[in-house]
């Protein structure tokens, strides 16, 4: 069986140095704990390339494998490049901003980081890949802000006329996002601006003019804006694809590509946690001048969170979830693919007696937005989502994610599981997959032979 190309990524981003050093250190490891123990994988067992790997799935499509599982054991600490280490007073980073920093408890900058903001106060188009909660969107907007802070801005009456345009796939994104900015550029005295769906017709009957220096937007709404001149984007000279691969998808793209004809005096800076396999016609043009900065983690799936995967039958799967909700005392991140499972799946915790928001793209964005704010501030401890709270949202204080409803790709599968094992996250964090056939065993194996591969 060969591995979803995506999860092959894994195997050339990780140097044999690295991997020797962690054989070393965890010798006997049982990487892949089973129900049978006689399918446990350690880490130090090798497969020659004409034997049968023994994968602790292999029999999950007959209906008597139901009732097993197996897990997916942590083989290291925290990723190194997620452990904040390096001085930001090491990476030119203004004064102003130190200070800023240090109020938000942000103190030093993880390897990444270092890595990545002096290629970023270059003047090249740059592919930030790294995995989910390594701090990514610090990375961009540290050196983005400080150099327009620092050139003096020959446009200084234009209004709504931005100088970094960040483009993201949702609103909720976009406020996150946003938020952030506004906390960094308030002592260099930026003024941000988010701009999302929703009002759009109030927008264009009566505009309201400032003067921006950031502009965080999502594609839809900046697009019809700028369209009928309401903002002005000739004066950007950055923007960011944050959340790079979901714009860069058939879904976004032909609105992508408009935007980026609009700003093509601009530096583009790409960021995802997955890479994409080949970079769409519209950015075709910078291909060959893209400075790549990857973690050597990306499209790992979390080597320091426990991961546990259930073969359950599709009758005995929502018992199996209430049982699961109601033991969990922790906040509770529940995903499902679709939208009517997910709001069915909210009404039926509550019923059984347990707090539950939910959020998917077919609901009310201001409703969307409340049950996200009642599952932050601790009102419910349980959020079912699809996987529109799967890229880019901070959820920290997230213990346990569910996989309800197993995804059908990849990526999905990487930024579901991202939601835990972030910067700042609790250390005893937790995946847990319920299986119940078909394409979601398909997709389960090939985690497994990457698993094992390692």
């Amino acid at each position: 069986m060969q591995p979803n190309k995506i999860f092959q990524r894994l195997f050339r981003n990780t140097s044999t140095l690295h991997r020797r050093h962690i054989l070393d250190k965890k010798e006997n490891h049982c990487l892949i704990s089973c129900k049978n123990q006689r399918l446990n994988h350690y880490v130090n067992t090798k497969y020659s390339n004409l034997e049968p790997i023994p994968l602790a799935s292999k029999g999950w499509n007959h209906h008597k494998s139901k009732g097993d599982f197996f897990m997916i054991n942590p083989i290291a600490e925290e990723n190194e490049y997620k452990k904040p280490k390096i001085p930001f007073s090491q990476l030119n980073i203004m004064p102003e901003l130190i200070k800023t920093l240090e109020k938000e408890n942000i103190m030093k900058a993880t390897s990444y980081q270092a890595e990545a903001i002096p290629e970023l106060f270059e003047n090249n188009h740059v592919l930030l890949g790294a995995e989910t909660g390594c701090g990514k969107t610090i990375c961009y907007l540290l050196p983005l802000l400080q150099t327009i802070a620092s050139m003096k801005d020959s446009n200084n009456d234009a209004l709504n006329s931005p100088r970094i345009l960040v483009l993201v796939p949702s609103r909720e994104l976009a406020f996150q996002i946003g938020e952030m900015a506004n906390i960094l550029a308030e002592p260099l005295d930026l003024k941000v601006k988010i701009l999302t769906g929703g009002k759009i017709k109030k927008n264009m009957m009566n505009p309201h003019f400032e003067k921006i220096d950031i502009l965080v937007a999502t594609p839809g709404a900046i697009g019809k804006l700028s369209t009928v001149g309401i903002y002005k984007l000739q004066n950007v000279q950055h923007t960011v694809l944050d959340e790079a691969d979901t714009l860069t998808d058939d879904s976004f793209d032909e609105r992508i590509s408009v935007l980026l004809r609009r700003v093509a005096q601009s530096r583009l800076v790409l960021v995802s946690a997955t890479l994409p396999k080949y970079l769409p016609d519209s950015l075709k043009p910078i291909e060959s001048a893209l400075v790549e900065v990857i973690s050597p983690e990306i499209h790992r799936p979390l080597l320091h969170v426990p991961q546990k995967f259930f073969r359950i039958s599709r009758s005995g799967k929502v018992g199996q979830m209430l049982h699961i909700a109601k033991s969990n005392k922790e906040p509770l991140l529940i995903f499902t693919n679709r939208n009517e499972t997910c709001n069915w799946l909210a009404m039926f915790l509550r019923e059984n007696g347990l707090t539950c928001s939910n959020i998917n793209g077919d609901m009310n964005y201001y409703i969307r937005i409340q049950q996200w704010n009642d599952f932050v501030e601790g009102k419910t401890r349980i959020l079912s989502a699809t996987d529109i709270g799967s890229r880019g949202l901070d959820t920290i204080d997230i213990k346990h994610v569910v996989n309800y409803e197993f995804p059908l790709h990849a990526a999905d599968y990487l930024h579901r599981i991202g939601r835990v094992g972030r910067i700042g996250s609790p250390k005893d964090c937790k995946v847990t997959n319920l299986i119940c056939g078909g394409q979601e065993i398909t997709l389960l194996q090939e985690i497994e032979v990457c698993k094992v591969g390692y």
